[in-house]
């Protein structure tokens, strides 16, 4: 482990334990998740506004019909989106809160707890698109 002096938000430099590399992964997946977000955005949306069918898009009846009339692209599109969109915002989260404070107990606890509600987050999403299957 190296000290390094960060300088947060705080009125001082404080010594902070880094692993080298530590970040670096979550880094690169929060670059890659804000192009899947540029992908599969506009897929949903025109999925979701721009399909003509007969029935309306923004009913249950209308997004099952969306769903019958393109099931492969329709889940793998929502479940990119989901776990893109996920993935993105509790990180971006987890990042702030890392900027706001140094303290270690606060971090795991936080790490914990947006997990936790990512993986519920996730649960809730597939089961969703399970429904419209």
């Amino acid at each position: 482990m190296v000290h390094r002096d960060v300088i947060s938000v705080t009125s001082r430099a404080q010594k902070v334990k880094v692993e080298p590399g530590a970040g670096t992964l979550l880094w690169i997946l929060q670059r890659l998740s804000s192009y899947g977000l540029l992908l599969f955005l506009p897929i949903h949306l025109y999925f979701t506004y721009f399909t003509k069918l007969d029935t309306p898009a923004l009913t249950y009846n209308g997004m099952r019909e969306t769903f019958s009339a393109f099931p492969l692209w329709y889940v793998l599109n929502e479940g990119l989106l989901l776990i893109c969109a996920l993935f993105h915002g509790l990180n971006g989260f987890r990042n702030v809160i890392y900027d706001w404070t140094t303290n270690s107990a606060v971090r795991h606890t936080v790490n914990f707890l947006l997990i936790v509600l990512g993986i519920a987050g996730a649960i809730l999403g597939f089961w969703t698109l399970w429904a419209l299957a």
